[in-house]
Parts: C-alpha cells; structure tokens; sequence
C-alpha cells in the first residue's frame, strides 16, 4: 500500500475479470493535513492508487500504469464516515498488458470514472 493506514478494505468480492470492493477511508489520516485543512477531500491521485493497489491484490502481481486514457472526477470525497464502492472491469489484451475500467462510488453516486492501461511488473 503506497499510504500506510488511509483506508481499511470492508469487502473485497471477484469473479471472473471483475472486481469489487467496498472501503472505508480513514479521516484523521496526516494526509488531509494538507488535503485540505479543515476540509478533507480524498485526493484524485490517491483515488487512482487505490484502484491499482485493488487489481494488484487480485490478480497477485504487480502492475505498472502505462496510459491513463480517461481519469473523471465527478464529485468530491470527504472521508468522515464515508464507505466507498470501488467497482474495477478489465480485459487482459496481450500477455502482460490490461485494459481497465474502473469507478468509485459514494451513496450511489459516481464520484470517479476511470480507464486505463496496466502492465505487469514484477511478482509481488
């Protein structure tokens, strides 16, 4: 985990190139001492972390961002109390490269939209 403590995972479900976990964030986490004080806001790279920390689990490998093709963020994430849904599709489409569509969710509500391309690294 690239930020030791800044979320604990609640549910973590697979299937077949498909995944979904479900996450609570920790709001007194140093991060939102700077992001921002007095208004935590879950940062949009942290979001994108989380994805690839999620697929890595899954499949049991390390990966490595080649093309971020579509990155959304739609609305905010404020960490008070908040459990997210964190929905991740992908394609692998040759033998070390995947095609990823992901989203994070909040009530119901689209908070991010992703899409990109991973490549495996070296094994966990």
């Amino acid at each position: 985990m690239l930020v030791k403590n800044f979320y604990n995972i609640l549910s973590f479900n697979a299937s077949d190139q498909h995944l979904e976990a479900t996450l609570l964030f920790n709001p007194d986490h140093e991060v939102y001492l700077g992001h921002f004080p007095g208004q935590p806001v879950v940062p949009g790279v942290i979001q994108l972390q989380i994805v690839k920390e999620l697929l890595e689990q899954h499949l049991k490998r390390q990966l490595q961002l080649v093309s971020m093709l579509q990155a959304k963020f739609l609305m905010i994430i404020v960490p008070e109390g908040q459990v997210v849904l964190i929905s991740i599709s992908y394609k692998q489409t040759d033998e070390s490269s995947f095609q990823v569509d992901a989203s994070i969710s909040t009530y119901q509500q689209t908070a991010t939209k992703l899409k990109a391309i991973y490549r495996l690294s070296e094994s966990l």
